[in-house]
């Protein structure tokens, strides 16, 4: 979750359904402890571009701790959206400016750093942002099969959006459900 202080507003909802809702932090959770048993479905939004760590590591765990035929979504921003592509065309770079350090106050330290140890940062604190073809052979590498992989327009100008119907690969966010069969 990209802002972990807000656990309780975004996830009021699904626990207003009935869904159990476990919480983690994945810099030094391990799953088997926050999850302590066996789950059909396991959503990861938004947060992979966040990660300082390869995120077959975590894939792995989620594939172990799924039963079997159990869904896994994932969303995360597309490296290779529209915008970052014009960002390129106009000679910038496709990341932001990255910082040699970062003061973002104790929420930063609480859930991002825990460890306290100075790392980069770009203004969005992406450390990489994925295509589909890459989330796909990793979801493919773990054993996942891939039942649905497409890319989702958040854009808000007109511009944007008519471009990604024509494009689809170029619009803002991808999504990736796999099944562990």
């Amino acid at each position: 979750m990209e802002a972990p202080w807000e656990f309780d507003q975004r996830t009021a909802w699904s626990r207003e359904q009935g869904i159990k809702i476990y919480q983690g932090e994945f810099f030094n959770t391990d799953f088997k402890q926050a999850i302590p048993e066996k789950v059909h479905c396991f959503s990861l939004i938004h947060c992979i571009a966040h990660f300082r760590f390869a995120p077959q590591e975590l894939f792995q765990q989620v594939y172990n701790k799924l039963e079997p035929g159990g869904y896994f979504y994932l969303s995360t921003v597309n490296g290779g959206a529209l915008d970052k592509v014009i960002k390129l065309f106009k000679g910038g770079a496709i990341t932001e400016e990255v910082k040699k350090t970062a003061k973002m106050g104790d929420l930063y330290y609480k859930f991002y750093n825990p460890t306290g140890k100075h790392m980069i940062w770009d203004s969005w604190m992406h450390v990489k942002e994925y295509r589909a073809h890459e989330l796909k052979k990793m979801f493919e590498d773990e054993k996942f099969k891939v039942v649905e992989l497409k890319h989702r327009n958040n854009f808000s100008e007109w511009k944007n959006n008519l471009a990604c119907k024509i494009w689809p690969h170029l619009s803002e966010e991808i999504i990736i459900i796999g099944q562990k069969v």
